[in-house]
């Protein structure tokens, strides 16, 4: 047997198991976006009541962010493709998500989704309230080829009284690039879940193991589907900017 025949017979089978893997998975989307996340500690029996049964909150053992049990996300997508590769919606789309690390009953460890606000309504996981303001500001001063300087403004609400405000300035430093598969699911349909591969730069402007870059930040939740979670007793841990982030999103 010549080597290529050893390596034929060797990477055959691997190579069909990856095909049939891949094949198990619908392309839904694709999306280039620039993101912040935001990791808290938040009340933990609180948080618990919003995970579906049978998952607990697993919370972070990172050195950045030791017991962040809760991500709040800003995301703004500035291109977005759906699975045929036609412009999705209007091909921009901005909105807020919460998730926290969970493991089931079972071991299965996730990110769930519980919560957010969005202009185009419970979304993908069904758990957003539609948001009637959906205001982003954005401003990046910077000479030649230093960092400089970030300051974002979000605001969004709903009809029904929750709001998510932010104001955050930051100095830009070199990011780190990494690729990232993970899976993500629904806390109202825990059967439901979504894969991501995603390729990112992520620029970490505070945590307990980098430099504070951060100049202001103010993150407020209200509202009757937040206030469990943040009743003033919230840590901020960790913020994270993503001014790189392309995803492929599918569905088994």
């Amino acid at each position: 047997m010549t080597p290529l025949q050893r390596i034929a017979v060797i990477t055959g089978p691997t190579l069909l198991a990856l095909a049939t893997a891949l094949n198990a998975q619908t392309v839904t989307e694709w999306d280039a976006e620039t993101r912040l996340s935001f990791s808290f500690h938040v009340n933990d029996a609180a948080l618990q009541k919003m995970l579906p049964p049978g998952w607990t909150s697993a919370p972070s053992t990172a050195a950045g962010n030791p017991g962040a049990n809760l991500t709040v996300n800003f995301i703004d997508r500035q291109v977005v493709f759906d699975g045929q590769d036609k412009v999705y919606r209007t091909g921009i789309s901005r909105y807020i998500v919460l998730a926290a690390p969970a493991r089931s009953a079972a071991g299965d460890a996730n990110t769930v989704v519980i919560g957010g606000l969005s202009p185009e309504g419970p979304g993908a996981y069904g758990v957003n309230l539609t948001a009637v303001v959906s205001r982003v500001d954005r401003l990046s001063s910077a000479q030649a080829e230093e960092g400089g300087r970030v300051e974002e403004r979000w605001e969004f609400a709903a009809a029904s009284g929750e709001r998510i405000e932010l104001q955050l300035a930051f100095r830009r430093a070199a990011a780190v690039k990494t690729h990232a598969e993970t899976k993500l699911r629904s806390a109202r349909h825990p059967e439901f879940t979504r894969s991501y591969r995603v390729d990112q730069a992520a620029d970490v402007v505070r945590s307990r193991s980098t430099p504070d870059r951060v100049d202001r930040v103010m993150i407020r939740l209200s509202g009757a589907a937040f206030a469990a979670l943040f009743d003033g007793q919230e840590t901020l841990l960790s913020v994270t900017s993503f001014p790189y982030y392309v995803r492929e999103i599918s569905v088994p």
